[in-house]
């Protein structure tokens, strides 16, 4: 099962969001950095602690001889002992750019005894890693809840969809689009948001900065982290957002001409 996660111009959090999620997540699952412009998980919720070498371009030139499933165990850390398993991201932008992207999303789609909660980072047109995005069970769009980030997740969405082959598929329901609201009711609540977005919102995370540096900036967890208003927020969150994509791929799999994981086949 793989969930991309998106931000849109000005939405905070998607890291943070990722590393939050996966570690309530209601089944195994692996954090995957996939930020086009350079990954800092290690360096902000690892405290740098951790060699560079573990890390997705790593993966990629391990799998040019051996299965890319075989070789992702090797190069998973935990960089604290309260996260998730984590795949690293590039050190610098530079190395997206050669990355076989439809490789990696055929592969992450499916890892073994796991799900794959991807950060994709900031979305823009012809998006690199778009081909991770249409092999994706679900995309969630992490947006927040003021009048500028709202036009910004409004004006996103449709090109979203462009990318996954769904142009003109709004969807109120179960379409493989979504969004996650942070900090809502400032001012806009989620259904309002739902409705000027014309999308689904699965859920919402509040503000909580002192819980969110746990995630961002390797800060101790303290002794309430796990019961923050972030942790129990994201667990809620991790529940619907795992339902939610496999609802989708059981939808996407009784598609006629539908092939491997409910892809279509053109």
């Amino acid at each position: 099962m793989l969930i991309s996660f998106l931000s849109a111009k000005g939405s905070p959090g998607v890291t943070t969001s990722v590393l939050a999620l996966a570690a309530r997540w209601p089944r195994a699952a692996i954090a995957v950095d996939l930020d086009p412009q350079g990954g800092d998980t290690l360096a902000g919720l690892g405290g740098g602690r951790h060699p560079a070498r573990h890390g997705i371009v790593e993966l990629l030139v391990e799998a040019r001889n051996e299965s890319l499933h075989a070789a992702i165990g090797r190069h998973v850390v935990r960089p604290a002992p309260h996260s998730p398993p984590v795949l690293a991201g590039f050190g610098a932008p530079g190395q997206a750019a050669n990355v076989p992207w439809d490789l990696v999303g055929s592969h992450l789609v499916d890892v073994p005894g796991a799900d794959i909660l991807a950060d994709c980072g900031r979305f823009v047109l012809d998006h690199s890693v778009s081909a991770v995005l249409r092999r994706s069970d679900l995309v969630v769009l992490v947006a927040g809840s003021s009048l500028r980030v709202v036009r910004a997740a409004a004006r996103t969405l449709p090109l979203i969809r462009r990318e996954l082959g769904t142009a003109g598929e709004a969807n109120h329901g179960h379409g493989p689009v979504t969004l996650v609201i942070i900090g809502p009711d400032m001012p806009y609540t989620a259904e309002e948001i739902a409705g000027g977005c014309q999308t689904e919102v699965a859920g919402t995370l509040p503000r909580d900065p002192v819980a969110a540096s746990v995630w961002s900036d390797g800060a101790p967890t303290g002794r309430g982290f796990q019961r923050s208003r972030l942790q129990r927020a994201a667990g809620v969150l991790a529940r619907a957002l795992a339902e939610r994509a496999t609802e989708c791929r059981g939808a996407a799999s009784s598609r006629p001409g539908a092939g491997l994981n409910g892809r279509v086949l053109r």
